[in-house]
């Protein structure tokens, strides 16, 4: 007869430690993949911002919108990570094989993972189902009121700037009130002639429907492309209405991403007459925000559970964590294509939860193999 050891408060100490390492680790991991994608992702914004005119407290704003997003990504990785992390140095340091002698079973042993995993998987949900949609609707709101802004695209002094396609445009110098010293613009968006605009000074006025810039004191050179001839009109003023080369973007247009979760589940028709989306794209946009949290819950216990199916080996469990990135990969490619066939046929959308199936029988597979070595050496032991 077998004699198992049962010291529940001990136990349960266990469980807190090895919960609190797991805690610590995926924050550093997560720390550090955030900061990864986010600055990444920051230097695009950079570089598109900045060169628009737009301030570094403008860009801080929409990197910050970003964050929310980068969340479905680097949770799970940093799950995976800390898992792994965690279980490989309790394996090397021979503390499951302290507590498998004391009498915990595998499946005793996946305990702080799997509610670990829970967890993660709960914080994630909030993120994909409330947090994400809104933020990603605020930020395409601000993007939208930064591509109408003309006034941030031209208001840099001394430097010269492409604010539309086919347009140079330079400013010597901005005086305090406004005013536009020395100002040149190169106009190519007429194939058939280039005009050149130099004036001594400018002001930029813009209300609901027209952006015009005011030159006064200045020269106009044409230059027709078929007769290659140059002529000159000086001129007291000018205005040039900029309305058309500004491209506002489509303020009623929706978008899935931006709709909320409840919208999705309440009524999919009025979502479907506001992003003229099918029932298919709708089923997948709702469906994907309910599965991807799914993926921190899988790495968890995937990951505890292949390198726990390894002996012994001062070298590390190479092997094993190999075996676990490659059914990582496996998920991800079946990911890819169950979200094609529910894209088409929006009756195939249980495929979308196809992936986290894989990995949770892998991960039962290799608990119960882990389970049957248990049992065999702690016989072999009595």
């Amino acid at each position: 007869m077998i004699t198992t050891y049962r010291w529940y408060p001990t136990v349960q100490k266990l469980d807190r430690y090895i919960f609190k390492q797991l805690s610590l680790i995926f924050v550093f991991f997560l720390f550090v993949f955030t900061l990864i994608f986010w600055i990444n992702r920051a230097i695009g914004l950079f570089d598109r911002l900045i060169t628009d005119g737009h301030s570094s407290s403008t860009l801080f704003q929409f990197a910050l919108l970003s964050l929310p997003s980068i969340t479905t990504i680097v949770f799970p990785l940093a799950c995976f990570a800390a898992v792994i992390f965690v279980t490989n140095r309790l394996k090397i340091d021979s503390e499951f094989t302290v507590l498998q002698s004391a009498g915990l079973s595998p499946w005793r042993l996946n305990k702080p993972f799997f509610i670990f995993g829970i967890l993660c998987m709960l914080i994630l949900g909030v993120f994909t189902t409330f947090v994400v949609p809104n933020t990603a609707k605020i930020l395409h709101e601000k993007q939208l009121e930064l591509d109408s802004s003309v006034s941030a695209r031209l208001l840099k002094g001394g430097k010269f700037i492409h604010p539309f396609k086919g347009v140079t445009f330079y400013i010597k110098e901005i005086e305090s009130d406004g005013t536009l010293l020395n100002v040149f613009l190169h106009d190519r968006r007429n194939k058939d002639e280039f005009l050149t605009y130099t004036a001594t000074r400018a002001f930029l006025a813009k209300d609901e429907n027209r952006t015009v810039l005011y030159m006064e004191n200045g020269l106009i050179q044409t230059i027709g492309t078929s007769i290659k001839e140059l002529s000159t009109t000086e001129f007291k003023s000018v205005a040039i209405d900029l309305s058309d080369a500004i491209k506002k973007g489509g303020n009623n247009t929706t978008y899935l991403s931006h709709v909320s979760t409840w919208l999705l589940i309440k009524n999919r028709q009025e979502v479907a007459t506001a992003t003229r989306a099918s029932a298919g794209s709708i089923l997948l946009e709702l469906h994907n925000r309910l599965h991807r949290p799914m993926f921190c819950f899988v790495a968890a216990i995937l990951g505890f559970s292949s390198l726990l199916i390894g002996n012994y080996n001062r070298f590390g469990f190479g092997k094993q964590i190999a075996l676990a990135v490659s059914i990582i990969v496996l998920i991800k490619i079946t990911e890819s294509y169950t979200t094609k066939l529910s894209l088409h046929n929006f009756l195939l959308w249980p495929l979308i939860y196809v992936p986290s199936l894989i990995g949770i029988i892998s991960s039962v597979i290799f608990l119960k193999i882990s389970a049957s070595k248990y049992r065999l050496k702690y016989r072999a032991t009595l």
